[in-house]
């Protein structure tokens, strides 16, 4: 979300922290993983109005992509995806990250974004849908 590491580690130090703080309220509802993505969403919401902008300009997808070793293609591949996922907006960089990245299930993320599960599964599927347009595009520009 903060699009560095030095914020991301900010970010999850202050989350831990309103945690511990919190413990107390922690009603035991929801999955202790799914209240504590809410409490680090919240921190960094935060911290972005703060600053007044998003900065999730730059993720690191390479862990989520493996590739043989000097594997040309797929290198190529791997980048453009990079590219493409920068370009989407935040908040459907912020669902594919929770569902594919952080592996959350559609009942947690909807518990995290405090939704309805129906509306993770539809906000999930536009932004997959968002996701191969940009990849489309990015790789008929590098075809330029």
């Amino acid at each position: 979300m903060f699009g560095n590491a030095t914020d991301a580690e900010e970010a999850t130090q202050q989350t831990f922290f309103q945690a511990y703080l919190n413990w107390d309220q922690f009603e035991g509802r929801a999955h202790v993983k799914t209240w504590l993505f809410r409490i680090a969403l919240n921190v960094c919401h935060k911290q972005l109005r703060l600053r007044g902008r998003f900065q999730g300009a730059t993720i690191d997808l390479e862990h989520t992509m493996v590739a043989p070793a000097h594997d040309h293609q797929a290198d190529e591949t791997r980048e453009a995806m990079k590219h493409a996922f920068q370009r989407l907006e935040p908040k459907h960089r912020l669902i594919l990250t929770l569902f594919c990245i952080d592996e959350l299930q559609h009942r947690e993320i909807a518990e995290i974004l405090k939704v309805p599960e129906g509306t993770t599964w539809s906000r999930l599927h536009t932004a997959k849908t968002k996701l191969t347009e940009k990849l489309k595009a990015v790789q008929q520009e590098g075809n330029q």
